[in-house]
């Protein structure tokens, strides 16, 4: 690892601490004034986006509620399916959707550990779930049936495909829902090669920020009429969205897959270089940058060229453009090329991996990362989220609680007794 991730950088930046050593601090430490202090949020949630919208919440100053089974929530050990860890002590796939955030384990199927949930939900201003709608309709946790008792509350939820039509009732992941229906997989892939191989969280991580502005739309409302309101946010829809301009597009004759060797605008696309890497160019001011980009390139002798100076000229013939541009690409390693496109101040970046990520300056600086201190005594780095605000203040980690760590510390404050907490236990209606 390069230096920004391993000394100075680490030194300034926060480190995951859990819920007990934040109550410590905070006795010691003078309060940011969180925004979203002394808001309210229980999570009955699974998997990604949902989750994630309830830690954003939290890290904004929201108290969050995590609602697990006595088993523990299904995503907890789907770490391994991209090689990470999974146990009790170091979780990072779990905990990057689920830090910020209190845990309490019920047995749902028990009327007790119902009832607690109600209690739950009773108390807070907003209510966060991914539960399909039929299944929250048999609980009794629909919209309908909690707005009826608490009229004042926030109902936000993850779908899959939306709340109307043939489909709305399907399981909705981001591979499917959002990739492959949403028109991502077979649009952006290399014309003529395979689908795109996805990876996941890119439309769930999406979903939890929508989901969030949403929920504080509400809350700003509520501070003026006292009514709660229902919010929702599918994944098909999230992809629609982020395609827009390409769907409103495709409609006057604009149609991917393409190749990259004939493409709309050759200086909005990919190049190879000596060393075998992938650079990105986006100069999508084709006419007014051409002479700029020939001159960066070392074609001076095309800057005047009316066959190539326009995108009308090439209108029909961008493979030939394609083709001079990757000619000269392949001269020079990639980071001779950032050099050169750097200094004529024109958009051209490498494509980098993820782990170059990781030991990236510019990630480091802005605190796009955090040094993190696993409970297992390892250390690892992780992804912080990207809103920032100046007066509030650096956003602590606080790790994703294990199963069930604050039951009873969330049941005493809401009036149960130490003996009823024993009891209910020893019934497993709660863990």
């Amino acid at each position: 690892m390069s230096d920004y991730g391993s000394t100075a950088v680490f030194n300034v930046l926060e480190t995951g601490i859990r819920h007990s050593e934040r109550e410590e601090r905070g006795n010691m430490e003078m309060k940011t004034g969180k925004l979203l202090e002394g808001v309210k949020v229980v999570e009955l949630s699974t998997f990604i986006a949902a989750p994630q919208c309830a830690k954003i919440l939290g890290e904004w100053g929201a108290e969050v509620i995590k609602v697990e089974p006595l088993q523990g929530e299904m995503y907890r050990p789907r770490g391994i399916d991209n090689k990470m860890p999974v146990s009790d002590d170091e979780n990072p796939g779990f905990d990057f959707e689920n830090s910020n955030k209190k845990g309490i384990a019920l047995n749902l199927k028990t009327e007790k550990g119902s009832r607690v949930l109600e209690d739950l939900i009773a108390a807070a201003d907003v209510f966060i779930t991914n539960v399909r709608t039929a299944s929250l309709e048999k609980s009794g946790l629909s919209y309908e049936a909690l707005k009826e008792k608490y009229p004042s509350l926030i109902f936000a939820q993850i779908l899959g495909y939306g709340e109307n039509g043939p489909d709305k009732d399907l399981p909705g992941f981001d591979f499917t829902a959002f990739y492959a229906r949403g028109g991502i997989t077979a649009s952006l892939a290399e014309k003529g090669g395979p689908p795109l191989v996805p990876v996941p969280g890119l439309g769930d991580h999406q979903l939890a920020f929508y989901l969030a502005a949403g929920i504080c739309a509400a809350l700003f409302k509520k501070t003026e009429t006292g009514k709660g309101e229902k919010i929702t946010v599918s994944l098909y829809q999230a992809a629609i969205y982020s395609l827009g301009i390409m769907i409103t597009a495709c409609q006057y004759g604009n149609r991917y897959p393409v190749s990259r060797k004939d493409v709309n605008n050759p200086f909005n696309n990919t190049y190879q270089t000596k060393d075998g890497r992938w650079a990105m160019l986006a100069a999508s001011d084709y006419d007014r940058l051409y002479g700029k980009v020939m001159d960066a390139l070392g074609r001076p002798d095309l800057t005047g060229n009316e066959k190539y100076a326009t995108l009308a000229a090439i209108h029909g013939n961008t493979a030939e453009m394609v083709s001079i541009l990757e000619e000269r690409f392949i001269t020079k390693d990639v980071d001779e090329w950032l050099d050169i496109f750097r200094k004529a101040d024109l958009p051209f970046e490498k494509c980098c991996l993820w782990e170059e990520i990781l030991e990236d300056e510019q990630a480091w600086v802005n605190g796009c990362l955090r040094k993190l201190e696993y409970p297992s005594g390892n250390t690892g780095i992780g992804v912080t989220t990207p809103v920032k605000f100046k007066e509030m203040g650096p956003i602590r980690h606080e790790f994703a609680p294990r199963v069930g760590e604050h039951t009873e510390e969330i049941l005493l404050s809401i009036g149960y007794s130490k003996e009823e907490i024993d009891t209910m236990k020893n019934n497993k209606d709660i863990r």
